[in-house]
């Protein structure tokens, strides 16, 4: 953890500490208006690196605001169980799952999703296909994209629970 003062370029920052480590960086800042402020942006910095590390997500700066849906689904409650259960159809298909994953941080790009999975795309349509007949969520309708990520990420938090 470092405090520092003022308005550094903290994205910057965490660039210049990769490149000069030659390593993967992942980073969360909070700010304080006042020094009497500091242990509670500390507190909420630590809670997002945990959602941060927990999710495996990409080298980067993270802030609060960037994993606010992810922050709100870790709480809790029943919700969190029954939303990570839309995808118990997929257990025994990592395949599926991996593939979902890669297509929803790809923001549903399927040419670049392909290429990050090293398949063609006819495959990448068949098993996202699969992944809908399984969930009965289709990917082409936005609400039921929406659950079905809310659902990935439900899941990622509860495995490592």
């Amino acid at each position: 953890m470092a405090l520092l003062p003022g308005t550094p370029d903290l994205p910057g920052l965490v660039t210049r500490i990769a490149e000069a480590t030659g390593r993967p960086v992942v980073a969360t800042a909070a700010w304080a208006a006042e020094p009497a402020l500091v242990p509670d942006a500390a507190d909420e910095a630590c809670k997002v690196m945990e959602i941060v590390q927990r999710l495996g997500r990409p080298t980067g700066l993270y802030r609060f605001d960037d994993v606010l849906l992810e922050y709100q689904l870790a709480r809790p409650g029943s919700g969190l169980g029954r939303l990570a259960a839309k995808l118990d159809p997929l257990n025994g298909r990592p395949h599926l799952i991996d593939t979902l994953r890669a297509f929803v941080n790809r923001g549903h790009n399927r040419r670049q999703t392909a290429q990050d999975l090293h398949i063609h795309r006819n495959t990448l349509d068949y098993r996202l296909h699969r992944v809908t007949a399984l969930t009965g969520l289709d990917l082409m309708i936005p609400a039921e994209a929406r659950l079905l990520e809310a659902a990935l990420t439900a899941r990622d938090l509860t495995e490592e629970c």
